[in-house]
């Protein structure tokens, strides 16, 4: 039986934040505000994980720094169904090299529906954060830390533990944040309302926001915040 949902007051709200801020994407709008309606089944959403996710992410969903593959584990409930809900309706196409395998797992009808991405997403968001991220060379750390508090520290908290609907970026792969950076600089990935691609500055000071943003460790999930 699935657990009582101890957080749908949290989750409902930013559905609708989410359908608000992304008209266009009226279809992953839907399937989120469906999923933030139901309870969800823990040890379910593991099955799932372990059936289609692990084989990339791990089955820790500590990612793979050195391949660019994202830690998955830890992060906020909500964020993670926004998301997901993007990747299965295309709305997010990720990188040339894993986003089509991204979209591809997400699509068979065990995991494709609001029941699944609820139980995924809630288990991931209880899973304990990666200790061991792929870190940055260590050069600017300095730099990295003031670029943050100045540009990011705003939405994803002084310690990178992110929000409900702000993504955690502590314990997260410097290869991995490094490419998001870039791709939010040259405007080919969105970001949110009011950031624009100016704010991250230049290449250096990206590079130095990763380095410093791989070192920060989540203290618990996410998800459990």
């Amino acid at each position: 039986m699935p657990h009582e949902d101890r957080r749908g007051r949290v989750l409902r709200p930013l559905m609708l934040m989410f359908a608000i801020l992304a008209p266009a994407a009226a279809a992953p709008a839907d399937l989120v505000q469906q999923a933030a309606a139901l309870s969800a089944d823990v040890p379910h959403g593991r099955v799932l994980y372990l059936k289609h996710c692990a084989g990339c992410h791990g089955e820790r969903a500590w990612g793979d720094g050195l391949k660019v593959i994202p830690a998955l584990a830890g992060q906020h409930e909500a964020y993670l169904i926004s998301q997901l809900a993007r990747f299965i309706h295309g709305a997010r196409p990720g990188s040339e090299l894993h986003g089509p395998a991204m979209h591809d797992a997400l699509q068979p009808p065990d995991v494709n529906r609001a029941q699944a991405l609820r139980d995924l997403c809630a288990w991931l968001s209880q899973a304990a954060p990666n200790s061991e991220p792929e870190q940055g060379p260590g050069q600017a750390l300095s730099t990295g830390k003031g670029a943050y508090a100045n540009a990011c520290a705003g939405c994803h908290g002084v310690d990178g533990a992110g929000a409900q609907g702000t993504p955690a970026l502590a314990s997260q792969h410097y290869s991995y944040l490094l490419g998001q950076l870039r791709g939010f600089s040259s405007g080919n990935l969105e970001h949110a309302p009011g950031i624009g691609p100016a704010a991250l500055g230049p290449a250096d000071q990206r590079q130095a926001i990763a380095d410093y943003l791989s070192r920060l460790t989540l203290r618990g999930p996410a998800g459990g915040k």
